[in-house]
């Protein structure tokens, strides 16, 4: 029995080796087996994985020029513009208008003051393109002139020579009859050259 066994063992072996060959074809057919891949020892399950990789993200030069380097000049241009009070000089870069009064008066007193802070604002006065006052320094005390009237229209200009120190040239006036009688009050603000005009009409 034991000898039966051996012999049939030997007999598959034997088979076994005839039904492959070296070349791993089967026995008789041009069949090819494909060859068996030993695994790599060094990384034996795994397959390369693509990674995909992002570019540096450069960092943007700016080229054009902000605010912490604008020109310095500017600053002190909106500075001399600006006034304490934070109104615009430009506003006062114009002739002013002030109205007209009628009047039966022979003359006219004009008294004016600097209503503002006394900064040395100065003015000059023309009657009908005339200038009958050359300079006149404006301080916080009334003073005035007596102006004698034509018939018809007496226009009289208020011409501010500078602007003080604080800026712009700033008055108040009235105007009197000969009675005594006020005819007119008001203001003016003005820039350096630019006039305040009232027109005085004598009946």
């Amino acid at each position: 029995m034991f000898l039966l066994f051996v012999l049939l063992s030997f007999a598959g072996a034997f088979a076994q080796g005839e039904f492959l060959n070296n070349s791993n074809t089967i026995s008789g057919s041009s069949i090819s087996l494909p060859k068996a891949k030993a695994p790599s020892v060094f990384n034996p399950l795994s397959t390369p994985s693509s990674t995909s990789t992002k570019p540096i993200e450069e960092k943007k030069i700016q080229f054009t020029q902000n605010n912490q380097f604008a020109n310095p000049g500017e600053v002190y241009k909106d500075k001399l513009n600006t006034s304490e009070t934070g109104e615009n000089y430009k506003i006062f870069r114009k002739n002013q208008y002030l109205g007209d009064v009628k009047t039966a008066s022979e003359y006219a007193r004009i008294s004016y003051r600097d209503f503002g802070e006394v900064d040395g604002d100065e003015i000059r006065i023309w009657v009908n393109d005339k200038i009958v006052v050359e300079h006149i320094f404006l301080d916080g005390d009334f003073k005035g002139i007596q102006l004698g009237l034509t018939k018809g229209f007496n226009k009289v200009d208020f011409e501010a020579l500078n602007q003080g120190t604080s800026g712009p040239n700033t008055a108040e006036f009235k105007i009197y009859d000969d009675k005594g009688g006020l005819i007119s009050a008001n203001q003016w603000n003005l820039a350096t050259g630019f006039k305040a005009t009232i027109i005085i009409v004598k009946d």
